[in-house]
């Protein structure tokens, strides 16, 4: 507002026309110009004397700032009748937006929060901050908003304006981030491979695959926490549920050799930047091949379930029984004429046996680590945190997850 028309008319209490009238401005300058036709600099006090005027005057502001104009009026005795007071801002300065940040999200939403001031008028009443997805206006509502409709992991640009009282815009201020959520894994009979989308702390989640046979023991789950960053190659593999005699599953589930002895369930894994089973972060075992009616030994855990004779695999050995020792990744096929049902796949790999032994877990962590046989293509970087293994976990076929936390 730079224009100022004041008009007045009325009669003092004994109705005695309005003889004389005044007027006053006062105020501090936030911006150089004219107040009432007169120049004045940034943070300059404005208070003027009485000046006279008629029942009506018009008279420019330019300078920005918050001011007051008193009107005095007087009757013919020259006695001050009244005084009214008008409030007007002139303002010309564009609000600032000091942060635009997200504080939650999940995997169809965004959270964001807006800091933002302005000098003189104050930010709009509704909160002023007009919010787009890339350039498709959402909304306009307070400094806070949640984005919704989104794709998982997927990577958006923010945008935010915010207008205040006196309709001044600020700048555009944006945000590239990406939403929450989940990529699942089935099994599929060979490596699947992911690329870290943003950097950030990642939940990971393995389950190995069951034995063989009706009696087929059950895979293992493991589960950990990751910091990893943007671009990072991740490989990750599903394990094969065992099948029939002669042959064997996929990751590491070993062989039986008759009709009613089952081959191993594969191990479930995630190997970081390399496909090598030394660069496994967090392993499922597999379960045991069955016998007959004999249940195969359960995968997972720290040390796999044992079967009718195999054994389960442990942190720093496969399993045995006899019949035939499950190795780094690999559970035990039949040996020689023995027949016997093939060990489950996993961190070691279970024991062969008259139903076998499954395969174990296992969590990269800081005092895991040196379980790791000589070749580790990992570091301390990326030791897993709130990590655990178990056993007995799940039927059929393997399953992985990943989940960016944060």
């Amino acid at each position: 507002r730079s224009d100022v028309t004041i008009n007045l008319t009325g009669q003092d209490e004994n109705n005695v026309d309005i003889y004389r009238v005044t007027y006053q401005i006062a105020g501090t300058t936030t911006g150089a110009g004219s107040v009432d036709g007169e120049e004045y600099t940034i943070g300059t006090a404005v208070n003027e004397d009485e000046r006279e005027m008629g029942n009506e005057k018009s008279f420019q502001i330019q300078a920005d700032g918050n001011w007051q104009i008193k009107i005095n009026t007087y009757n013919k005795e020259n006695i001050k009748v009244t005084t009214n007071t008008i409030n007007v801002t002139k303002d010309t300065v564009i609000p600032v937006i000091s942060s635009f940040t997200r504080t939650a999200r999940a995997a169809s939403t965004i959270n964001v929060s807006v800091s933002a001031s302005d000098a003189l008028s104050g930010l709009g009443t509704d909160g002023g901050c007009t919010y787009y997805l890339g350039d498709t206006l959402k909304t306009t509502t307070g400094n806070t908003y949640q984005y919704t409709g989104l794709s998982a992991l997927t990577g958006y640009t923010l945008k935010v304006v915010v207008k205040d009282k006196a309709g001044n815009t600020s700048s555009e201020k944006s945000l590239t981030t990406y939403s929450g959520g989940s990529r699942d894994f089935a099994y599929t009979g060979s490596s699947q491979t992911f690329t870290v989308p943003t950097t950030g702390t990642y939940k990971l989640e393995v389950w190995g695959a069951q034995g063989g046979g009706t009696y087929g023991g059950k895979g293992g789950y493991s589960i950990g926490t990751i910091s990893l960053n943007s671009g990072t190659i991740i490989y990750v593999y599903v394990g094969q549920q065992g099948g029939n005699p002669n042959t064997s599953a996929f990751n590491g589930g070993g062989m039986g050799n008759t009709s009613n002895r089952y081959g191993g369930g594969g191990g479930s894994d995630i190997r970081i930047n390399s496909t090598s089973l030394y660069a496994r972060v967090i392993v499922a075992g597999g379960g045991g091949g069955a016998y007959s009616s004999t249940t195969g030994g359960y995968g997972g855990g720290t040390s796999g379930g044992s079967g009718g004779a195999g054994t389960g695999g442990t942190q720093t050995s496969g399993g045995g029984g006899g019949y035939g020792t499950g190795s780094f990744g690999q559970g035990a096929n039949y040996s020689g004429s023995y027949t016997v049902a093939g060990g489950g796949g996993g961190w070691y790999g279970g024991g062969a046996g008259n139903a076998a032994g499954g395969g174990s877990g296992y969590v990269y962590t800081s005092s895991t680590a040196s379980s790791y046989p000589s070749g580790c293509l990992l570091n301390s970087s990326y030791y897993l945190t709130n990590a655990s293994t178990t056993g007995n976990n799940r039927s059929g076929h393997g399953y992985a997850r990943i989940t960016l936390v944060e």
